[in-house]
């Protein structure tokens, strides 16, 4: 459960400090004993004093959701002169005080943010590098004022105690705290940032109050970690620490599968929990033999594949279209990762491949582990071809659940999977399968993997995710394989296997860029065509009768539903070209072929039988043939034969194993 008010707890520490004198109430927060308390301001500065200065040297808690810059004052110079920009273009004037109450008309990504302080961010990474004060006490007169409101008046917003939020403030606070404290300043603000913490850490010790389920939790423990270890002469520091510590290990158990794949069904949130879990190490507030600090390892590596070849962000869930990967993680990789990477336990298939100096790339997603930042997008499928975009995801939009632009990015139609019936895929809880990767292997020259899923319920696509309830599942019985052969440079093949005892209509959606225009070459093949006219791929489909499938082509369709759209930048969307290819039945067999080659493609072969158990493909090009057969044993074990170019090639999968062909 998300929570955007106050605890009750909280606010009754809250309350009780607030009636009290300031000196009363900090005394109140403190560890120290009732006869050895500071008895005026004067040596309460004091004690303050002599405690801060006995700390480890102070290290800021960088936003992990912004990537680390290389010359943070300038930064800094730069947001403080131009503004402080956020989605849609919304833009804060880090020189004034906000107007907290004008802002209940903004998005709730806007609001989210400032009450997060996020925008605090450059200003305090520019002041723990420069000489001066003057970008922090920019920050402190933005913080301090939020405090009056929130704290002390105890004013009410939304969006003042968001749970991520109140995480993110949390990291921020004591870095101030203890900066104002070194510098002398005004007893009346430092009094203000003990109040604060000292409600922060009652808010955040409370387990029930974690968002255990989604990163959320993690910058809520952040927040509270940040407290206790860079203030511990705060009353609440020690249980604190306790409960963070506790919280801590338990998350990372449920964040992260056990490949290492933050399990968010998006890469851009991947590099984010990189970033945040770097943070924790940076900061030295766990410990070095700590299982956060082995997972890390693992993590980085895993976070330079999450880029594609133009050295933006894999573009899966709630990831940004168009998003440079360095903007979210500085120290990635230059080079793309070569080979085939595989992640049995998050569902996940990456491989990358180089001809001539042009890289191509193949993403499949076969991840359903919660509903966290997860697009009805089961079985997905992305493509690169020579340094360029080919398959495209329509990417993310704000998070405002009931704008039809984020309905339809969110959509089963706005991804490379199959729709059913005109509905959406289920998103339930009670509908996550984890990783549905049957298997991964090369064959060859090839590379071909499954998928698995089974559709018990499908959903309206016109209802915001947020909003909808049991009673809008559409109860079904479909089995769903999705079998991708890949031949780098000559073909990508994906075929369907759905077996179901009623009759559905289905569509095999393909999405392409802006640029990429769809040619009608004959009755059983289209061309794509680039900006320059110049012809990108062929692609042919058809059942397992060879019947070409009947198409639907659409580009920038609005009713009635919105169809053929990209968004670049989460706030826009651009017309792009949607090609599906129509079926319908109860068995349904197909394929559909993006042939790379275009020399004498011959008609794709499919078949299937015993039941999904037995399925063959066949492409002819240029004289040259690839025969594959897949068929599963009575032991549940996958038994691979093929002809590869006139070599033999057999294979054979243990049940419910991945293999562990891969490079990097």
């Amino acid at each position: 459960m998300t929570h955007t008010d106050i605890s009750g707890i909280a606010e009754e520490r809250r309350s009780e400090l607030t009636q009290q004198s300031r000196f009363s109430a900090v005394i109140d927060c403190l560890k120290v004993q009732s006869d050895n308390a500071p008895s005026n301001q004067n040596e309460l500065l004091q004690w303050l004093g002599d405690q801060t200065s006995s700390l480890k040297p102070l290290v800021y808690f960088q936003e992990s959701t912004i990537a680390k810059d290389a010359n943070p004052v300038k930064r800094a110079n730069n947001v403080l002169k131009n503004s402080f920009k956020l989605a849609g273009g919304f833009r804060v004037d880090l020189n004034a005080l906000p107007i907290w109450k004008e802002l209940v008309s903004e998005t709730r990504n806007i609001r989210y943010k400032l009450h997060s302080w996020v925008l605090l961010d450059p200003l305090l990474c520019a002041d723990e590098v420069s000489e001066g004060n003057e970008y922090l006490m920019k920050a402190i007169n933005i913080a301090n004022d939020w405090i009056e409101h929130f704290i002390i008046a105890g004013e009410k917003d939304e969006f003042a105690w968001y749970d991520m939020g109140v995480g993110q403030r949390a990291t921020k606070l004591p870095y101030m705290l203890r900066r104002l404290i070194e510098i002398d300043g005004p007893p009346e603000i430092i009094f203000n940032f003990i109040l604060a913490a000292e409600i922060h850490i009652s808010e955040l010790s409370q387990e029930d109050r974690v968002a255990m389920h989604s990163n959320h939790g993690l910058f809520q423990v952040a927040g509270l970690m940040a407290l206790v270890r860079d203030i511990p002469w705060l009353s609440g520091s020690k249980s604190g620490f306790k409960s963070a510590k506790e919280l801590l290990k338990k998350m990372i158990d449920e964040h992260f599968a056990d490949d290492g794949l933050h399990k968010e069904h998006s890469p851009e949130y991947h590099l984010f929990m990189r970033n945040h879990l770097n943070s924790f190490q940076s900061t030295g507030w766990i410990d070095s033999d700590d299982k956060i600090n082995r997972l890390l390892t693992t993590v980085e590596e895993i976070s330079h594949w999450m880029q594609n070849p133009e050295k933006k962000v894999i573009a899966i869930g709630d990831s940004n279209n168009g998003l440079a990967s360095k903007d979210r993680w500085d120290e990635i990789n230059k080079q793309l990762n070569l080979g085939l990477k595989v992640f049995p336990f998050g569902g996940l298939v990456i491989e990358n491949t180089e001809n001539d100096g042009l890289f191509s790339q193949l993403v499949f997603s076969a991840q359903f582990h919660s509903r966290q930042h997860k697009h009805a997008d089961n079985l997905n499928v992305l493509y690169h071809l020579n340094d360029k975009p080919l398959l495209v995801d329509a990417g993310s939009f704000t998070y405002q659940y009931d704008l039809p632009e984020r309905i339809y990015c969110e959509s089963t139609k706005a991804h490379n999977t199959l729709e059913i019936d005109g509905l959406n895929q289920s998103r339930f809880l009670q509908d996550a399968f984890g990783s549905g990767l049957s298997f991964c292997t090369t064959v060859g020259p090839c590379t071909i993997m499954r998928g698995s899923v089974h559709h018990s319920r499908l959903i309206s696509s016109f209802i915001p995710n947020n909003k909808i309830q049991s009673r809008d599942g559409v109860k079904v019985d479909i089995q769903q394989n999705r079998t991708i052969l890949h031949y780098p440079n000559r073909f990508l093949a994906i075929i369907d296997q759905i077996k179901s005892p009623e009759s559905h209509d289905y569509i095999q959606w393909h999405h392409f860029p802006p640029e990429i225009k769809i040619r009608v070459y004959s009755a059983k093949r289209y061309e794509l065509i680039n900006s320059d006219n110049e012809k990108v791929c062929m692609v042919l489909s058809s059942d397992s009768e060879s019947i070409p499938l009947k198409p639907t082509i659409i580009r920038g369709q609005t009713q009635p539903h919105l169809q053929g759209w990209i968004s670049h930048d989460g706030v826009e969307l651009i017309e792009n070209t949607a090609l599906g290819f129509n079926c319908k039945g109860d068995d349904a067999l197909f394929v559909t072929v993006f042939d790379f080659s275009m020399k004498n493609t011959g008609e794709p072969y499919l078949r299937g039988g015993s039941g999904g158990k037995y399925l063959r493909f066949a492409l002819t090009q240029d004289g040259s043939k690839v025969d594959i057969k897949v068929r599963i044993q009575p032991d549940g074990s996958r038994k691979i034969e093929s002809v590869i170019d006139g070599e033999e090639f057999t294979t054979v999968i243990q049940h419910d194993a991945i293999s562990d062909e891969q490079n990097g």
